[in-house]
């Protein structure tokens, strides 16, 4: 395009520049976060789009199965394969530059929830989608690789389409402004006209359907595109399969309601394998895929006949009346109703053990309890559910249910924490308890050493930090005493009381210059447990 001559259309086009330029640096927040809750809203209709599609494919497979030699069915399940081919090659291709996108944009960030950082940059996307990595190239950006993708896609499904009819129905649904030229399906700006279709004559001829989609917008909008893209191709996707369905079945065939087996496979299910002396093991047998509607099921396990119940289940007991290790062994028969057939499947290997009782008592987190904070035990016993247990301590409380407990004290020493259930002591375990170590004085995350003096100057105060502990507790910082000894100078001292510096503090942090010392002394804390504790000093040369 020529520069123009005259002076005022001069103007007009850089007062336009200028407005661009203004409207990208002042894309509200409110606008970029309407961008974001559409994306969002477009990918919880994506995944609902995706539970439709596969009850589509579930209803051509339970078809398949149930019409085996339908040649017809065969053909057009393919067809639909292909359809899903298709589509999930272009919807992969979506997600992958959508990410590179994101990468782009400096990454999900924290503060806007998951949004790219740079949100609102409005040269990302025309760099990225129009122009290319490389500023200059012409149509180098992925978003014209994207278009050929979908007309790729769009030309293979408007050729599987096999009635005009039904082709001028179907593409008239695509969320797309297409231009059939020949059997080659193109995509247009919305806002062109198509060979059928003059509704703009005056649209630009320069425009095109990249630069109208992803020019000059910004990231988070062009992501926005990119997912309603994402979502467009799979509704064509969806459309497409149920159009293919169409052929061998009706709408109401879509929900299916019968499910058709045609593998089987022995089971056996018990509720444990291990049972305790007096006690009962008991198993459920049963022939995985059950047909309901079949009552010609026998089963024999361990050389006896099993007796099956009306939903194909056999219940297996046996009384554990010595310890050991006990095989279950056996075979089920399905007659078939019209041939008479007879088909055995043997079950697969399976033993249960019987035990003597006993329980096992599992610190989650270590060997000792630590006073003042929650210690989480696990406790379990072979053969009795967890709700059944009864657990008690000689010294401190614990609370919990289920196998899962929460352990208090309060003086060192130790204490033994006892486990019971169905009225026998299963398990006795002594525990030390211990007081929570010191924890570690810092200063912007250091404790001592070498720090530059501007990083000292914007601190502002203490902190107490217990370091390589398993636990949630923290040490409130309770007074310290901080002596300023500027290089060649009389030291000064102050006494802070909290975690925060004082004003005296302050006033040392506006004198500090490289070459001076600053101490931290008489460092008192107080812990989770209540004790009020004196931990070691630190000290800080500025640099």
């Amino acid at each position: 395009m020529g520069i123009p001559k005259d002076n005022r259309q001069q103007m007009i086009n850089m007062m336009y520049i200028i407005l661009t330029a203004m409207l990208a640096l002042n894309v509200s927040a409110e606008l970029l976060n309407a961008f974001s809750l559409i994306n969002k809203s477009l990918l919880k209709s994506s995944t609902t789009i995706d539970e439709r599609t596969k009850n589509i494919y579930n209803s051509f497979a339970a078809k398949q199965a149930k019409e085996p030699g339908n040649q017809n069915v065969i053909k057009y399940y393919n067809k639909a394969k292909e359809v899903k081919d298709i589509t999930d090659n272009v919807t992969g291709y979506i997600e992958d530059i959508t990410a590179q996108l994101v990468q782009e944009g400096g990454g999900p960030s924290e503060e806007l929830h998951g949004d790219m950082e740079k949100r609102d940059d409005v040269d990302l996307s025309s760099r990225f989608m129009v122009e290319g990595i490389e500023r200059g190239n012409v149509k180098g950006g992925k978003g014209y690789e994207l278009q050929s993708k979908i007309e790729d896609a769009l030309t293979k499904f408007y050729a599987m389409i096999e009635q005009p009819a039904d082709r001028e129905r179907i593409v008239e649904n695509w969320p797309f402004n297409v231009d059939i030229e020949g059997d080659k399906v193109h995509i247009l700006p919305n806002q062109a006209p198509t060979k059928n279709n003059e509704k703009n004559p005056i649209a630009d001829p320069a425009n095109d359907w990249v630069r109208e989609s992803f020019l000059q917008i910004p990231a988070i909008a062009s992501q926005t595109m990119l997912t309603k893209y994402l979502t467009d191709m799979k509704n064509i996707g969806q459309e497409m399969a149920s159009y293919m369905f169409t052929k061998v079945g009706t709408e109401t065939d879509l929900e299916v309601d019968e499910i058709v087996f045609d593998k089987f496979q022995a089971k056996i299910v018990a509720p444990s394998s291990y049972v305790m002396l007096g006690e009962t093991f008991e198993a459920e047998i049963f022939l995985a895929a059950f047909n309901s509607k079949t009552t010609n099921v026998s089963m024999s396990v361990n050389g006896a006949g099993l007796p099956v119940n009306s939903d194909g289940v056999g219940v297996f007991r046996r009384a554990a009346s010595s310890v050991g290790e006990f095989p279950v062994t056996g075979t089920i028969n399905v007659k078939n109703d019209r041939t008479n057939e007879v088909k055995s499947y043997k079950l697969p290997e399976f033993k249960y053990t019987v035990a003597a009782p006993f329980a096992t008592i599992s610190p989650t987190k270590m060997n000792v309890f630590y006073i003042g904070v929650d210690n989480p035990v696990e406790v379990s016993a072979a053969g009795v559910r967890g709700q059944d247990l009864s657990v008690s301590m000689s010294s401190g409380t614990i609370t919990g249910s289920g196998g899962k407990y929460n352990v208090r004290v309060s003086t060192a020493g130790s204490t033994k924490v006892n486990v019971s259930g169905k009225g026998k002591l299963l398990a006795s375990s002594e525990f030390r308890v211990k007081m929570i170590p010191d924890p570690v004085a810092k200063v912007g995350g250091k404790d001592g050493g070498r720090i530059k003096t501007a990083e000292m100057k914007v601190q502002n105060g203490l902190s107490a930090i217990l370091e390589n502990f398993d636990f949630d507790a923290k040490f409130e910082v309770i007074s310290y005493q901080v002596t300023f000894v500027p290089k060649r100078q009389d030291p000064v001292s102050a006494i802070c009381s909290g975690p925060y510096f004082n004003s005296q503090v302050q006033g040392f942090q506006r004198e500090m210059k490289p070459g001076d010392t600053v101490y931290f002394e008489e460092i008192r804390v107080k812990g989770p447990d209540g004790t009020t504790r004196r931990i070691p000093g630190i000290v800080f040369t500025l640099a």
